[in-house]
């Protein structure tokens, strides 16, 4: 059963975050996950993420497909414009890759490469309109093409980016363009992600709970500084009294995933070299959870 199809019928989701070589050594990528083969129902690409130079989205999407794991093509705007969006989506659906997870993407100042032009030419709105189009057969300029796409769109959700006005508001233009699931930045409160759970389930899309193990307090200051309520206190406090962060950031982690098991209807893993451990969490929630529901 494809991904799409889970959603369809209801089913609790379970992706995780798959990010490139920066090279061309894509062996150890794939070889990194197979514990993970069979559980995790996709394996969302990213598109250069933080603004740093990887392997094309694409391609890795391909590779994945090609081995047997559900690609999530993550495509931002950031480094494209309409032109080579069009003609990247064409090609991502000629390589039978029908999941995308569309976005407007990081600053290149946040990147490695601080003097790179950013393009931005659509917004991640436009963008999933554009994908809708082609989904109907035409091209963004209403030129038709001669066959319809299949795409299962996707698109991401920020609470902490702004007036929640603001961000609701753009989560009803994405899921009204054409975004069918949602997946969220990390949310390390139960609450909090019980009620983003609730927002989008209202709009209509599918919502994917993210979930990042925080594995040292380095870590949890850094995200706190790029969004100063994303990470608790209390979960701060608890990473410096541990003699073990890393594992103690795996476990509240861990206790999150069990609670939105129970009333959520998905959650994207963004891993942290913890391949094994979740390969043998899922399995645990599988069989132990919401009357032992199995995909």
């Amino acid at each position: 059963m494809t991904l799409c199809e889970k959603l369809s019928k209801g089913k609790f989701v379970i992706t995780a975050e798959v990010a490139p070589p920066r090279g061309i050594d894509y062996h150890k990528v794939l070889s990194g996950l197979k514990p993970l083969k069979g559980k995790v129902d996709a394996f969302n690409v990213t598109d250069c993420q933080r603004s740093m130079v990887r392997m094309s989205s694409l391609v890795m999407s391909h590779l994945l497909l090609k081995e047997g794991f559900e690609p999530v093509l993550q495509l931002t705007c950031r480094d494209r414009n309409r032109i080579a969006l069009q003609s990247d989506l064409l090609g991502a659906a000629a390589l039978g890759i029908r999941n995308i997870c569309l976005m407007t993407g990081d600053f290149t100042t946040l990147g490695d490469q601080p003097d790179a032009k950013p393009v931005f030419d659509l917004d991640s709105v436009q963008l999933i309109e554009l994908a809708s189009s082609l989904n109907r057969g035409c091209l963004m300029n209403g030129k038709e093409i001669d066959a319809r796409t299949n795409f299962c769109i996707g698109a991401v959700f920020n609470p902490f980016a702004g007036p929640e006005t603001l961000q609701v508001w753009k989560l009803e233009k994405k899921v009204k363009a054409g975004a069918r699931f949602i997946q969220t930045q990390p949310i390390y409160d139960i609450k909090l992600a019980e009620e983003v759970s609730e927002l989008i389930s209202s709009t209509g899309a599918y919502p994917i709970i993210g979930l990042l193990p925080i594995k040292s307090l380095k870590m949890a200051n850094f995200m706190k500084k790029l969004n100063p309520t994303s990470v608790p206190d209390s979960l701060v406090e608890g990473l410096e009294r541990s003699s073990d962060p890393a594992r103690y950031g795996w476990e509240y982690v861990v206790d999150l995933a069990k609670g939105i098991y129970e009333f959520g209807k998905g959650i994207h893993f963004m891993l942290v070299g913890k391949v094994k451990e979740l390969a043998n969490f899922i399995d645990y929630l599988r069989n132990n959870g919401r009357g032992n529901e199995k995909n």
